[in-house]
């Protein structure tokens, strides 16, 4: 169960420490704590604190505004702790006070490797891991270097089949302007024979633009691909074609003379051919734009593929730069933890881990035993704490305040020092004295007996002698008197016969006589007028308003109260008189502090079918009639014009 820690936080100077938070950290979990949990409390502004703590050991630190932490010690809380101050807790004997330097320091070694091989195992693990990153990096960058260059295999290929189609369109062109050039001579030989030789010659000549047109545009597609190739070769065979046709106007023109129709259709025919070959030229030129847009492409994935291989291997090399540095700290962590555990066994080695003893260093064993005689045990601070409280119990050395039935040696009837006197010391010290002379002392013994052997008597018969009243001449002529002569001797026969006649105040009046003439003697009636109880003037609550020929069934005088319920004015006492006939006299209630209030009167007959009498207000000097005026102020005229009939 929680322990209290309350008490006032002060200074060297004793002013209590104000702005000013207790932390509490827990050291270890405990059966109701979590390690490192933090507790605080705020003391009040005279550095009052008081909290509820838990069992376990605490680490205090006092945060003031404007310092910085300050580290007061560690705190140990027990299940049988008593409640007390921080500061008691504060000064306690813990563990750590029992417990030999060297085991402190060798428990922290012991840590310590732990920790380090902790860490060296998380290293190797880290390692571990950034070797696979490396090994996956450099297989990737492995897989984009082939691609790459497959790539760029496929890029040269797809250049040399485009310079290959260029050099065959090329040399198609060539052979096409040869055989236009044959065929303008053939065209010139014809033109001085007949009208078909010179359409033969102007055939040639379209022929020869066509050529034209088609080196011009084999020209262009210098960079086409491997598949330009066959449209090239079968533009050479219609070159080859027209070069045939060629050859055959050229003969017919040199005949023509007998025979100009059929040079006409050989010219026609070499017109065909010339056309075709222009075609096949313009087919080559797309084939050749197409294959240059395929090698441009191969070329742009060749490039993205060195790209990525190059990312790959700068990913690679940090890959193997981080597991390097990884293996580099394992084996640094390695090596620390295996020289603390050579230093811990060292330190094994130095204090051999022997038992310790009065004259020798060593292991001590713990002990919360309160009753040992063991020298090979330490003490727990459980065991101190008990003893403490066993202290705590334990009247002091110095003027001890002892309660209860406390014994003591008897001394010897001889002792004349600073021995304590019990009774039988006592006792034995009045025997001696009566028997060292009985003569004198008989009388005493047989008075001790007779007072039960009382050492206190005297004291008895003093206190009891002064709380009796002292003897005087009063007292002795009082003394053997009887009551009457003790009234007569006192003087009180006349204020007895008084208060022989007196009234009784438990009866508040009930016993007297004449009640009417006692109301008229203290000046309450007139003479001649009627007594009324004054009992019935205590106010009945809110009393209705009566209407019609309803009177009410109280006779006498009542009062009661007026709360909105029927009567002229909202708030106000109403006092009905009820007797053979009725009234009622209202006293309303001002809205305005000090100022005069309202006053109403009515009345009913004695008669049974009466009804009552409408409500009239009672004016006064403070309250007059809404048309009153004082005496000698001026009225004014009701209006400026004359009334009619007066002049």
């Amino acid at each position: 169960m929680p322990v209290l820690i309350s008490g006032v936080l002060k200074d060297g100077t004793g002013t209590p420490v104000q702005n000013c938070t207790i932390q509490l950290k827990a050291c270890r979990t405990s059966t109701t704590v979590v390690v490192n949990t933090v507790a605080s409390e705020n003391p009040d502004d005279a550095g009052r604190y008081s909290m509820d703590v838990e069992q376990g050991q605490y680490t205090v630190t006092l945060l003031v505004e404007g310092y910085p932490p300050s580290h007061a010690g560690v705190i140990t809380v027990y299940d049988d702790s008593k409640p007390g101050t921080l500061n008691d807790f504060l000064g306690a004997m813990t563990e750590d006070d029992v417990r030999p330097e060297a085991l402190r320091r060798f428990e922290a070694m012991v840590e310590e490797v732990a920790r380090q091989a902790s860490e060296a195992s998380r290293n190797a693990t880290a390692a571990g891991q950034a070797s696979e990153q490396a090994q996956t990096s450099a297989g990737q960058a492995s897989e984009s270097a082939t691609a790459a260059v497959n790539a760029a295999g496929a890029a040269e290929a797809s250049a040399t089949q485009a310079a290959s189609s260029a050099a065959s369109a090329e040399s198609s062109a060539g052979t096409a302007t040869t055989k236009a050039g044959e065929a303008s001579a053939s065209a010139a030989s014809a033109d001085t024979a007949r009208t078909a030789a010179a359409a033969s010659a102007a055939a040639a000549k379209t022929s020869e633009a066509n050529a034209d047109a088609s080196r011009t545009a084999a020209g262009d597609s210098a960079a086409a691909a491997a598949a330009s190739a066959t449209a090239a070769q079968t533009s050479a065979e219609r070159a080859g074609a027209s070069e045939t046709a060629a050859k055959t106007s050229e003969t017919q023109a040199a005949s023509s003379a007998g025979d100009a129709g059929a040079s006409a259709t050989a010219a026609a025919a070499s017109e065909k051919a010339a056309a075709a070959s222009a075609a096949a030229a313009k087919t080559s030129e797309t084939n050749a734009a197409t294959s240059a847009s395929t090698a441009a492409a191969s070329a742009t994935a060749a490039s993205s593929s060195a790209s990525e291989a190059s990312t790959h291997a700068a990913a690679s090399d940090t890959s193997a730069s981080l597991a390097a540095q990884s293996s580099t700290a394992a084996g640094a962590a390695a090596t620390r933890a295996e020289d603390a555990a050579k230093r811990a066994e060292d330190i094994a080695d130095v204090i051999s881990l022997e038992d310790a003893s009065l004259t020798k260093k060593g292991i001590v064993k713990l002990s919360s035993a309160t009753d040992s005689d063991s020298e090979a045990l330490a003490a727990t601070p459980k065991a101190v704490h008990a003893v403490m409280d066993e202290v705590q119990t334990k009247a002091p050395l110095d003027s001890p305040a002892l309660t209860g039935t406390p014994t003591a040696p008897t001394p010897e009837t001889a002792a004349a020092g600073i021995e304590i006197a019990t009774a039988a010391f006592v006792a034995a010290k009045v025997a001696q004295l009566v028997g060292s002379a009985p003569e004198t002392l008989d009388t005493l013994k047989e008075l001790a007996d007779a007072l039960g052997n009382d050492p206190n008597f005297a004291t008895t018969v003093l206190n009891k002698l002064a709380g009796k009243q002292p003897l005087d001449d009063t007292l002795t002529a009082l003394s053997g008197k009887s009551v009457d002569g003790l009234i007569e001797y006192v003087g009180l026969r006349e204020t007895i016969n008084h208060a022989a006649d007196a009234l009784l105040k438990s009866q508040n009046g009930g016993d007297i006589p004449e009640k009417p003439l006692f109301v008229q003697n203290i000046g309450a009636l007139p003479a001649s007028g009627t007594a009324v109880a004054a009992n019935r003037l205590a106010s009945r609550g809110a009393l209705p308003a009566l209407t019609g020929a309803t009177r009410g069934s109280d006779s006498g005088l009542i009062m009661g109260e007026v709360y909105n319920n029927g009567y002229p004015t909202q708030y106000g006492n109403i006092l009905r008189l009820t007797g053979t006939g009725d009234g009622e006299i209202l006293i309303g209630w001002s809205g305005t502090n000090g100022a005069p209030a309202p006053a109403y009167i009515r009345s009913h007959r004695d008669t049974a079918d009466a009804e009552w009498s409408e409500w009239a207000m009672l004016y006064t000097s403070l309250n007059p009639p809404p048309n009153s005026y004082p005496v000698g102020a001026a009225i004014a005229w009701p209006s400026d014009a004359t009334p009619a009939g007066y002049a």
